[in-house]
């Protein structure tokens, strides 16, 4: 359910050039709204977060997001910069907001403009202006606007109770390839926009979401590929008429928040292309959560991991090299390694473990592999999926 004061809703407006295919969407807020945004660190950045990241600087205060699928309006130079400004353009007179009031997203092919005129876009933001709604038809609507190889709706929403009512985040994200999401503040490829109707400063917003990011969105890799437009936009418009957040009730927010941001990552990596088993990593006992995070990434990205873990096969070897190359230094004589609740690394050595119980355990759709370090108290995790032979055909053919 949305959070009060919004509205949602998708249309098919011909930029992904599919037929029937939904592609443009709009997440509106009926009063300006608190926004913080973590867009991709990647060197190479989309026209549509390089005029967020400057929008975002400049203001704290938005009405809305627009939202395209089909084509990533990357590389595509001042050109591309003055797409992206007309598709916001474009929503801010159609709803007679001021100039700089909306913020944008795309997603799909790197390289591609737009390619649709000025009134043939307005036509289709009237088009959207009729068909955006509180519904969950319009929520799945608006998530099937922005998916691209996605083969499921992801959404989550959580409801907090406080002493003056209740608190409504509602959360949607799309990304099933070039997943491995390395995103920072204002300094897909995978979108995710997040409307709550909380009373917050955007300042505080923007805290929230860094810190929660660093423990979900960041933490997820389908294959080890940066995309160019990465991005997560957070709205708070303020109209659950609750006030301002005590103290304990911020940190009740920021819990189910973190909660809320999770669920969605995890639901990337469920998603990843081709992909058969979604696989949590967790590192155990290393000396700092960056050496942690760091063999958990590691393994998460390698190939050979990937590939086992498709096939069910208890390679530990994989698992072991990968966190040897990790660059964290490390005693192997203390290293013990569980695949799917099964140890078959102990203290630096082999053990006699049962092949068969471990490929049953592989076999089903989750799958979890521990390494313990024993070596400190700081512990991480990553969420990954297998590569299979369907990923190789998806990205193969990807702009065919």
């Amino acid at each position: 359910m949305l959070p009060k004061g919004f509205r949602v809703g998708g249309i098919c407006s011909g930029i992904a050039k599919k037929n029937e295919k939904k592609d443009l969407a709009l997440f509106i807020s009926e009063s300006p709204a608190s926004a913080a945004g973590v867009f991709t660190k990647n060197v190479v950045k989309a026209a549509p977060v390089l005029v967020d990241i400057e929008r975002l600087r400049k203001e704290d205060k938005f009405f809305g997001i627009i939202a395209n699928s089909g084509c990533a309006n990357a590389c595509t130079g001042i050109d591309g910069e003055e797409d992206a400004k007309n598709m916001c353009l474009a929503i801010e007179k159609s709803f007679s907001l001021n100039v700089g009031s909306i913020l944008c997203a795309s997603t799909g092919i790197i390289g591609q403009s737009l390619n649709i005129s000025k009134e043939r876009f307005e036509r289709s933001v009237d088009l959207l202006k009729n068909n955006i709604g509180v519904s969950i038809e319009n929520e799945n609507d608006a998530v099937l606007a922005i998916m691209t190889t996605d083969t499921f709706v992801k959404k989550v929403d959580r409801k907090i109770e406080v002493e003056n009512g209740e608190i409504k985040i509602w959360g949607c994200v799309k990304g099933a390839g070039m997943i491995h999401p390395n995103m920072c503040g204002l300094h897909a490829t995978m979108l995710s926009f997040i409307l709550t109707d909380v009373e917050i400063e955007s300042e505080i917003l923007q805290r929230i979401l860094e810190n929660s990011s660093e423990k979900s969105f960041n933490c997820v890799s389908v294959d080890g590929d940066t995309s160019t437009n990465d991005t997560v936009i957070v709205l708070a418009n303020g109209q659950s008429g609750t006030g301002k957040l005590s103290k304990s009730n911020l940190e009740k927010f920021e819990k189910v928040f973190d909660e809320l941001t999770l669920e969605l990552a995890q639901s990337v990596a469920k998603d990843g292309e081709g992909a058969t088993k979604f696989i949590e990593i967790e590192v155990r006992n290393t000396k700092t959560k960056m050496y942690a995070r760091l063999v958990a990434s590691t393994i998460a990205t390698s190939p050979l991991f990937k590939t086992a873990m498709f096939g069910a096969d208890a390679n530990w070897g994989r698992i072991l090299a990968a966190a040897g190359r990790s660059g964290v230094i490390f005693d192997l004589s203390k290293v013990d390694i569980y695949i799917g609740g099964v140890q078959t690394f102990k203290n630096g050595r082999i053990l006699n473990f049962s092949e068969e119980a471990v490929k049953k355990s592989l076999l089903k759709k989750e799958v979890k592999v521990v390494v313990d370090f024993k070596a400190g108290k700081e512990n991480g995790k990553y969420y990954t999926c297998d590569f299979s032979f369907d990923y190789v055909k998806i990205n193969s053919s990807y702009r065919g």
